[in-house]
């Protein structure tokens, strides 16, 4: 005969098995949550540059010129380089147009060899034979070289004006010159026909 009343299943008593679960479920939780609060963080703040190194070297005629005067006028892009580097060559002869539209508006470009001493008279031929317009300096101890510790050739810095390195570029093909019109219309007071054209822009970022 039946009494009517269900037999309660027995419960499972809690092991070691489940707390250790527990644990490892909010360890998880809240080593996202800590994730998740650096994110918003770091998108709330400010972006921190690099500073860089000032220097003087002596240009082609020998006047010395110092990076921080340069930086007085306007963002510098320095680009380092040397007579046997082709793809030296074919940066600074893209960059040209760059330079010759932005030059008003307080850019400063400069060709920054690494040539021997030995080579100050090829070097000075072949940038005049250019007709490059850039402020073109010798580091011909590679002093300069060192302090940013430049290993391949092509390699740029733009500098804004409160001496940070806000942009580096490192070798070169075509259609590089694209991006680095971008970045450095960024340091530059803005006008209306700044935007790229669409035959113009770059296929994406570094």
């Amino acid at each position: 005969m039946s009494t009517g009343l269900r037999r309660c299943r027995p419960q499972r008593p809690v092991t070691n098995v489940d707390t250790e679960d527990n644990v490892r479920i909010l360890r998880t939780t809240m080593m996202v949550l800590f994730l998740v609060g650096l994110l918003l963080a770091a998108e709330g703040g400010e972006q921190e540059y690099e500073q860089a190194s000032d220097f003087t070297l002596p240009d082609l005629v020998g006047r010395n010129v110092q990076l921080s005067a340069l930086l007085a006028i306007g963002p510098v892009y320095v680009e380092f380089w040397d007579r046997s580097c082709a793809n030296c060559i074919a940066e600074l002869d893209a960059l040209v147009p760059t330079y010759d539209t932005l030059k008003e508006r307080g850019l400063q470009m400069v060709a920054l060899s690494v040539d021997k001493a030995a080579d100050e008279a090829r070097v000075r031929a072949l940038f005049n034979g250019k007709k490059w317009p850039y402020v073109c300096l010798l580091d011909q101890q590679n002093e300069v070289k060192r302090a940013y510790g430049i290993i391949i050739k092509p390699a740029a810095y733009l500098v804004n004006q409160q001496g940070e390195i806000v942009y580096t570029h490192i070798g070169y093909k075509k259609g590089d010159e694209n991006r680095i019109k971008v970045e450095i219309l960024k340091w530059l007071p803005a006008e209306e026909n700044d935007s790229v054209p669409d035959s113009e822009s770059p296929d994406g970022d570094r």
